[in-house]
């Protein structure tokens, strides 16, 4: 029987062999690693630039909803704002009514000061001074009686009156300012989103580097960023362009740069209600 074993070259073949081995195993790990966090990062980068732009066009869209009310927003605006798109260098602030609260409870002529709204009290709950009612018109809370809502007349007798009749069963919304923009928030740069009832702004999405707001007028002037106060009633579509990038670079980008891959997409977004001013 042969009891050589093996000798030390053997030894150190074997040795040499498996470590090649191991090498490349290890490198074919850490690149399928490295592919699967890249992939996860660009995963959420897309996910999170398609919520981001789908969210803004939704709500934009509805800018104007509710009425363009003069008692409204020439006696102070909704949370101050006066115009139905006020916009600001990578802001935008639209007012809309956007949640309905409840819905009419009696019918009610044109001319009234009051309307009898189921969840009335929801409107003080949220710090809301503002209704709209099914979408065509909107009043200022003055005050608020179990179910019976009392407009605000701002001390213009024409003013508070409902200026058609509306039937039971219609819905009630409130009428708020909703501002995107983009700020930082834990350390990010984000999409944020603040409803103006003093609880601050909310991110949307992380890590947008760009946003950029783009207003055609009902003549088709173009601007960017900013409108005259005195244009922005003329302002027809939106346009919003926004840039994601991800969360952390990846050293094997090439291209130079900071190794952080990026997305852009860009919506136009009608403004159906204020179409026919």
């Amino acid at each position: 029987m042969n009891k050589r074993g093996l000798t030390l070259i053997e030894l150190l073949i074997v040795l040499v062999i498996s470590s090649i081995l191991i090498a490349g195993i290890y490198r074919t790990f850490i690149h399928q690693q490295h592919t699967y966090t890249v992939q996860e990062q660009i995963v959420d980068m897309q996910q999170s630039i398609r919520i981001a732009i789908n969210q803004m066009v939704r709500e934009i869209r509805m800018a104007g909803l509710g009425g363009t009310d003069e008692e409204i927003y020439n006696n102070g605006g909704v949370e101050g704002y006066k115009n139905v798109i006020t916009p600001a260098n990578e802001t935008i602030t639209f007012v809309a009514s956007l949640n309905q609260i409840g819905e009419i409870k009696e019918t009610v002529g044109s001319g009234s000061k009051t309307i009898k709204v189921t969840n009335a009290s929801n409107f003080d709950n949220l710090k809301k001074g503002y209704i709209s009612i099914n979408g065509t018109e909107s009043h200022r809370i003055h005050s608020i009686n179990g179910d019976e809502i009392t407009f605000h007349d701002m001390g213009k007798s024409e003013f508070g009156k409902l200026k058609e009749n509306h039937l039971a069963g219609e819905p009630v919304f409130m009428l708020q300012a909703i501002t995107y923009t983009r700020g930082q928030a834990d350390g990010k740069w984000c999409l944020l989103r603040d409803e103006n009832l003093g609880a601050g702004p909310q991110a949307v999405a992380e890590n947008v580097e760009f946003l950029q707001f783009t207003y055609t007028l009902a003549d088709g002037t173009v601007l960017v960023d900013n409108v005259p106060e005195n244009r922005r009633d003329e302002i027809r579509m939106v346009q919003v362009a926004i840039t994601v990038m991800t969360d952390r670079s990846d050293p094997n980008l090439g291209g130079g740069g900071d190794g952080r891959r990026r997305r852009t997409l860009t919506s136009n977004i009608q403004l159906r209600n204020l179409s026919s001013l």
